[in-house]
């Protein structure tokens, strides 16, 4: 058989094979769903393509990747979202979150869980500070578990921070850890795309030989079949085999005689290749229905609205789906690729504004923030907890329970959650800065700070005296 097709079908597998030994058994919650498709190689197709902690437009971004970026993509999630393991170069500098607690020790430049089950957190790129890109995430909003580990797994420390008393580990993450992108912003991996470490090795060519000229019979015979298998190459026995060259992985051919009456079959010294790879299904696109018209039309609608990210990015969506119709005409075709490259830029601009926004009001002196921070200050011993109150869009009531987050009234950080009472009326202090006395207490299920009030008082600066 052809060692071109032998490497083209063990590929997928071999990959596969070589993940799972790679993950380990002290990983929890490992992809054992047979039904699933084996990993893929696929690369981005966008410039700027965000990546989330999970399958929504909900859930945070981790970090953006660049046009031809390759990713592992090892799960698909409502046709639309594909799960992407955090291997290779695309990945190597996003860490993962680890609290140090007593179910982790530190072994020289590893992490080692002791007991219980730990969960790593991707982090919160957009808790970082605007204007502090190299400064750590917030761990109070970097909540999403992306893997849960067992007992004895072990974890390569890449930093360490502390944050309100507790300490933090940024570690590598294990290639089962995954994270989710739009599924329409990928296509196939070219073989110089993928990452060196990942390609499956080919085969060993056998030894040509001399072969007598081919003869041709049209009789009924039975046919034999070449079928392959990947086997440990320990259990391998009484077959020949073609070892990969890591020693870990052997292909080997098995030859099984199958009854085919009406089967012509061209007879050498060397078995024709006569086998097909399986097509592989197709993902369905949610968005094939959507004319170029009709995109047009939103486009134009959205152009003439105020700027909303979220809404280019699904405009974006639709371009892509119809730039990869292969049925769809060349003028689509290259009208739906120039709106794909405007939105790039419409987002790109907005963005590189929306900096130069904040770094002008951080350079403008807000007297009122300052008037407030003052009567913080001065208040902060007589109360459990200062800050600027605000609503929360995370725990809104509705998916996660009803919260309002305190700020800290000159950076502006989240510093804690008061959670609302029956005796108490939060509404009055939303948007000012309050003291509160109350009990404040770490919630561990959902890593929160939480003040339960007992009572309140707002600050009145200066400028809202006049």
């Amino acid at each position: 058989m052809n060692s071109t097709f032998l490497h083209r079908l063990a590929g997928p597998a071999a990959l596969a094979a070589v993940l799972l030994l790679l993950v380990g058994p002290a990983v929890a919650g490992q992809d054992d769903d047979s039904a699933k498709p084996a990993p893929v190689w696929k690369a981005s197709r966008s410039n700027n393509l965000l990546v989330r902690s999970g399958p929504s437009t909900n859930d945070y971004l981790v970090t953006k990747i660049k046009k031809g970026d390759p990713v592992l993509v090892a799960d698909l999630k409502d046709g639309k979202w594909a799960g992407v393991r955090m291997v290779g170069p695309t990945f190597a500098k996003v860490g993962l979150l680890l609290e140090l607690d007593d179910r982790v020790r530190i072994d020289g430049e590893e992490a080692v869980v002791v007991k219980g089950r730990v969960s790593l957190m991707a982090p919160n790129e957009s808790s970082r500070p605007a204007d502090a890109e190299n400064a750590q995430v917030d761990p109070n909003r970097s909540t999403r578990p992306v893997l849960r580990l067992e007992p004895e797994a072990r974890l390569t420390i890449t930093d360490r921070f502390e944050d309100a008393g507790r300490s933090f580990l940024l570690v590598k993450a294990p290639p089962a850890a995954t994270l989710w992108v739009f599924a329409s912003f990928l296509e196939d991996a070219t073989p110089e795309q993928i990452p060196a470490a990942f390609r499956a090795k080919p085969a060993a060519t056998p030894a040509e030989t001399t072969s007598p000229t081919p003869v041709v019979t049209t009789e009924a015979v039975a046919a034999e079949v070449a079928v392959v298998e990947l086997v440990d190459e320990d259990a391998a026995t009484g077959s020949a085999t073609e070892a990969d060259a890591s020693g870990d992985v052997a292909v080997v051919v098995v030859v099984e005689e199958v009854d085919d009456p009406a089967a012509t079959i061209e007879t050498t010294d060397a078995t024709a290749d006569t086998t097909e790879p399986a097509a592989e299904d197709e993902p369905v696109d949610p968005l094939a229905d959507v004319t170029i018209d009709e995109a047009e039309a939103a486009w134009e609608a959205v152009k003439k609205s105020p700027h909303d990210d979220a809404e280019l990015e699904a405009l974006q969506l639709v371009f892509v789906s119809i730039a990869a119709r292969e049925t769809a005409p060349v003028s689509e075709k290259r009208l739906a690729e120039l709106r794909i490259r405007q939105i790039e830029l419409r987002r790109e601009v907005r963005n590189r504004l929306d900096k130069l926004d904040r770094l002008e009001n951080r350079n403008d002196v807000d007297r009122e923030r300052i008037e407030n921070a003052k009567v913080a200050i001065i208040a902060r011993a007589d109360y459990t907890m200062v800050g600027r109150l605000n609503a929360s869009r995370v725990y809104d009531g509705k998916r996660l329970p009803l919260l309002y987050r305190l700020q800290d009234p000159v950076g502006g950080r989240t510093i804690g959650y008061v959670k609302p009472t029956k005796d108490v009326d939060l509404k009055p202090g939303l948007g000012r800065m309050i003291g509160i006395v109350g009990t404040k207490s770490y919630d561990a299920g959902y890593r929160l700070m939480i003040v339960t009030p007992r009572r309140f008082d707002i600050f009145i600066a200066e400028s809202e005296s006049k």
